[in-house]
């Protein structure tokens, strides 16, 4: 499947959490535990491969509390049309049963952690004509909040990336969020230079 999403900066969340609430279905709350495997290629200077092992915990300290390990490893292209910056990603991923032995695996052929990362997540979900829809209100320390709308396709041809794109604009509109508030970077970008601060 193809993730076509964007992320946008909030600065007022309560007032983002009424309008999702005013036209979207809460599914839930999720906390995300991200660890980044890299493995540079000695060939390619500054080129490198990455795999995410996420730790997620759904309804923590709840009744119907479940966890899981998911492996993902994305091709990432970025693409801008009309002022407003989406990914196209290209998802591959599996749920682990024990992520120890990927871990060891991934050690012992060259990969190291570059990269950690938590999100605590508030989801909602949306019909669109392109597909159905995932807005998450992310908290991610010590970036802020932020708001991450991701519809899947089964196919990035442009006219399947267009319609989606199109629709993401019109759910950021939505949420009370302007085009400026997009964050083209990539979290890993972004939290790069906050640890260079």
């Amino acid at each position: 499947m193809y993730e076509i999403e964007l992320k946008a900066h909030v600065t007022d969340k309560s007032e983002t959490i009424r309008k999702l609430n005013s036209f979207a279905q809460y599914v839930g709350f999720t906390d995300k535990a991200d660890r980044y495997w890299t493995l540079d290629k000695p060939d390619a200077p500054n080129q490198h491969i990455t795999v995410r092992i996420r730790t997620e915990i759904h309804n923590p300290e709840s009744d119907n509390e479940t966890k899981n390990v998911v492996l993902t490893y994305k091709r990432k292209e970025i693409i801008k049309k009309n002022g407003t910056v989406c990914e196209v990603n290209d998802e591959k991923e599996c749920t682990l049963s024990k992520s120890d032995p990927v871990k060891s695996l991934l050690q012992d052929t060259g990969f190291y952690v570059s990269l950690k990362k938590h999100k605590l997540v508030d989801a909602w979900t949306f019909a669109t004509p392109a597909g159905k829809a995932l807005l998450e209100l992310c908290t991610v320390p010590p970036l802020g909040d932020f708001l991450e709308i991701e519809i899947l396709s089964a196919a990035n041809d442009s006219a399947s990336v267009e319609a989606a794109r199109e629709q993401l604009e019109i759910l950021l509109g939505r949420c009370g969020l302007p085009k400026s508030a997009v964050e083209p970077r990539y979290y890993r970008d972004l939290l790069h230079d906050a640890e260079s601060l």
